[in-house]
């Protein structure tokens, strides 16, 4: 009996020690790099990411998990001037049992919750791919060379408050069924963006300060996106569409077949160029003030 005893009381413990909420920090000190690749898997729960105001340290971070199946692994190097870091997370393909837990329980969804804050001072590329929760991206006041998202099902906003003193040569997004707001995407310093919409939506608004003309590729299978554009920027169109599928604009008029430009072209400050693929999704595009 003493024995059955010690042994429940033994599994009440691991079962407690399992659900208990582990917090840790990785910080990673600034050691004189010049640029920065960033690589980020999260599989689960609630992703933030901002500036960090202070030029001593790449990145300072808490990262909160409630199982040890979703404790992260941060690893950094540098190459030359140039540092590597890749922060990874359990993947929904790594175990055959992941689906069938969480359409039962979202607790590990509120309790897995990464806080990062990045160096401002030193150009870095974002490889990030979200697995299943919410992701709140502000790379205001950050140096953004390179920022490529993938999302799965999580539901992500994003976007610039101030103009990215690097220029990103090409912003790619992919949502699967999430749903992503990007703004301030005229304050991101543009050259492309490859915007792949797959059953979820999408809304891309370019408020902010245009200082070049961009160019982008959107492409929407069964989704939805929604392009709100500023009234002062000039717009082409070159769209791709079936008969199942829907664009809808105004204050365009068809220059030749399939291609479009905005009425206001000729007074227009700066240009945005838009190719447009649609299956049997949606897209729409609005003026803003």
């Amino acid at each position: 009996m003493k024995g059955r005893l010690i042994m429940a009381l033994g599994l009440l413990l691991s079962v407690t020690q399992a659900e208990e909420l582990i917090t840790e920090r990785h910080d990673i000190p600034y050691q004189g790099e010049k640029e920065l690749d960033v690589g980020i898997e999260f599989g689960l729960g609630k992703l933030e990411l901002k500036g960090n105001e202070g030029a001593n340290y790449i990145l300072l971070s808490e990262v909160s998990y409630s199982r040890e199946l979703y404790k992260p692994t941060v690893d950094y190097k540098t190459v030359g001037t140039r540092g590597k870091l890749r922060i990874v997370s359990k993947k929904f393909d790594e175990d055959s049992h992941f689906w069938g837990a969480h359409k039962k329980d979202n607790s590990d969804i509120r309790n897995n919750h990464w806080q990062l804050a990045f160096i401002e001072t030193i150009p870095t590329s974002y490889n990030i791919n979200l697995g299943l929760g919410k992701g709140q991206l502000d790379f205001s006041h950050l140096q953004v060379s390179d920022l490529n998202l993938e999302c799965g099902l999580s539901d992500v906003v994003l976007g610039f408050n101030s103009n990215n003193k690097e220029s990103i040569r090409n912003m790619v997004i992919q949502t699967g069924l999430g749903n992503v707001e990007a703004y301030g995407l005229s304050y991101a310093n543009l050259e492309r963006f490859n915007i792949e919409c797959g059953l979820g939506s999408t809304t891309l608004r370019f408020d902010g300060d245009l200082n070049q003309d961009i160019k982008g590729r959107v492409t929407v299978g069964l989704g939805s996106v929604n392009i709100k554009i500023p009234e002062e920027y000039g717009v082409q169109i070159e769209a791709e569409k079936s008969f199942l599928s829907s664009l809808n604009f105004n204050g365009f008029r068809e220059i030749e077949e399939n291609v479009y430009r905005s009425k206001n072209w000729k007074n227009a400050k700066r240009y945005i160029y838009l190719m447009i693929e649609i299956g049997l999704g949606s897209v729409d595009i609005d003026w803003i003030d």
